[in-house]
C-alpha cells in the first residue's frame, strides 16, 4: 500500500532520487522509479502526483502557521510549551519564514528556543539564504544575525584572515600591538548565548580559527603549524590550547588537508590537555588516526574508546570494571563506527540498545544505523530487539525518517514494513 511521511517534500525526494543515481550507476529515471517503489508507488509520476495532493492538503503546523501569521504572543507560547522549531511542513521552516519576511523579533525568539541556522528548508536553502531573499527594512538586521562568519572588530578580524593565509609577519605584529587579542572572543548576537541548544564556535576566541572546523575557508596555509605556534609563543590560555585541539582532532577538513596529525602533535608538545570530551567527540566523528594519536601520546585507553576503535581485547578487559554511562557510551561509539562485534560486548555488558548516543544525543544506534543506510547494523540491533517507533529530540523522527530523509533506500526497504505508522 503506497505510504508518504507525514511531511513529504518533493523537493528531498529529487534530492534522494539524484544521490541514488550517482551512488548506484543508473540512469536517473530508474532511480527515481526505485525511490518511488521504496515509497510503495508504481512510479515516479504517481509519487509526485501524491505528495502534490498531500502538499495542498495539509495544514501548517502551529508554530510555523503562528509565525506566517506574525503572532509573536503565540510563537512564544509554543516555545514554552515545548513545540519543537525545527519541524516545518516540508516546505518551509519556522526560522526561514521569520528571516524571509522580515521579523526580527521572531529570528531570535526561534534561535533563543532551538531553531538551527544551518538548517536546510524543502528547498535546500539556510535561514540566511531566506533572509537574503526578503525585500523589507529588517533585511539588513536580520541577515546580520544570521550570518555566523561575521567578525565586526578589525584587529580579530585582520589576524583571522592572516591565519587562513599563512601569514606569520602580519599575524605577528596584528598580536605585538595587541596582546589581549588571544584573550578576546568574537562576540555573536545575543540570541546564541541565550539558545537552548549548545554551540560549539559560539563567540570563538581567536586560537580557535586554526581547526578551521567549522569550514571557514577551502584550504587552510600549509604553514599552519608555525601559525600556531607563533600563536603559542604570545600566551594561548590553557583553555584555548585545550578547546582547539578538540577542534583538530574532531574536524575532518585538516585531515584531508595532511595538517590534522601535525597540528595534535605540536599543541600536544605545547601542553594542551585532551579531554573526555574531546576524545569522545573525536570518536563519535570517526577520526580514528587523531584517536590513535592521542592514545600514543598517553591518553589512556576506556572502554568507549576502544570500542570506537575496534579493540575487542581492550573492551574485553575493561568493561568489567566500566561505569553504566561507559558502557552505554561503548555501545554508542561501537555502533557509530560500525564495530558489530564490539557493540555485542557492550549488550551483554548491559548496554541498553534504545539507549540515546554518546554523541548526537538526540538519536538512537537505530537512528544512526538507518541514517546511515546500513542494513547489517539495522538488522543486529533489530535483532537485539531496537524499536522503531522512538524519535530522536532534534528532528522528531524515527529511525524510518531519518532513511526517508536521506533517500536510504536499502534501510527504507528494511524499516517500512515494520514501523508503526
Amino acid at each position: 500500500m503506497p505510504e508518504l511521511p507525514q511531511h513529504p517534500s518533493a523537493e528531498y525526494l529529487r534530492k534522494a532520487a539524484k544521490r541514488a543515481a550517482r551512488a548506484n550507476g543508473v540512469p536517473l529515471a530508474a532511480a527515481q522509479r526505485a525511490v518511488a517503489q521504496s515509497h510503495g508507488f508504481t512510479g515516479w509520476t504517481a509519487l509526485m502526483r501524491a505528495v502534490d495532493e498531500r502538499t495542498a492538503s495539509r495544514s501548517a503546523p502551529p508554530l510555523l502557521a503562528a509565525v506566517r501569521a506574525r503572532d509573536g504572543d503565540a510563537v512564544q507560547r509554543l516555545l514554552d510549551a515545548g513545540v519543537n522549531p525545527r519541524v516545518g511542513d516540508g516546505v518551509d521552516l519556522p526560522l526561514h519564514v521569520a528571516a524571509r519576511s522580515g521579523q526580527r523579533a521572531l529570528v531570535e525568539r526561534l534561535i533563543e528556543g532551538g531553531a538551527l541556522a544551518w538548517q536546510p528548508d524543502g528547498a535546500g536553502r539556510t535561514a540566511l539564504d531566506a533572509a537574503r531573499l526578503g525585500r523589507t527594512r529588517e533585511r539588513a538586521a536580520i541577515v546580520a544575525l544570521l550570518d555566523r562568519t561575521i567578525i565586526r572588530e578589525p584587529s580579530f578580524r585582520a589576524a583571522v584572515r592572516a591565519i587562513h593565509a599563512g601569514d606569520v609577519a602580519s599575524l605577528e605584529r596584528l598580536i605585538a600591538a595587541r596582546p589581549s587579542l588571544l584573550h578576546e572572543r568574537n562576540v555573536g548576537p545575543e540570541a546564541y548565548r541565550m539558545a537552548k541548544r549548545s554551540d560549539y564556535f559560539r563567540d570563538p576566541k581567536l586560537f580557535w580559527f586554526i581547526a578551521n572546523n567549522p569550514i571557514l575557508v577551502e584550504r587552510m596555509p600549509d604553514n599552519l603549524v608555525e601559525v600556531a605556534s607563533t600563536m603559542l609563543r604570545h600566551g594561548v590560555e590553557q583553555a584555548d590550547r585545550d578547546y582547539a585541539l578538540g577542534l583538530v582532532m574532531t574536524g575532518a577538513a585538516l585531515r584531508e588537508q595532511g595538517l590534522q596529525l601535525p597540528l595534535v602533535r605540536a599543541l600536544l608538545d605545547a601542553g594542551a590537555v585532551v579531554t573526555e570530551d574531546a576524545m569522545h567527540s573525536t570518536a563519535g566523528h570517526r577520526e580514528l588516526d587523531a584517536v590513535r594519536a592521542a592514545i600514543a601520546w598517553g591518553v589512556p585507553m576506556t572502554a568507549p574508546i576502544a570500542a570506537a576503535l575496534g579493540d575487542v581485547r581492550a573492551l574485553e578487559d575493561l568493561l568489567p570494571r566500566a561505569t553504566p554511562a561507559d558502557v552505554q557510551a561503548a555501545f554508542g561509539f561501537a555502533i557509530i563506527n560500525h564495530r558489530i562485534d564490539a557493540a555485542e560486548l557492550a549488550l551483554r555488558a548491559g548496554a541498553d540498545v534504545d539507549g540515546r548516543m554518546p554523541v548526537h544525543t538526540h538519536s538512537t544506534a537505530l537512528h544512526e544505523a538507518a541514517g546511515g543506510n546500513r542494513v547489517d547494523i539495522i538488522a543486529f540491533l533489530l535483532a537485539h530487539g531496537a524499536r522503531t517507533d522512538i524519535r530522536d529530540t532534534l528532528w522528531d523522527a524515527t529511525p524510518l525518517g531519518w532513511a526517508r530523509y536521506g533517500g536510504r533506500t536499502e534501510a527504507i526497504a528494511v524499516l517500512e514494513p515494520i514501523t508503526p505508522a
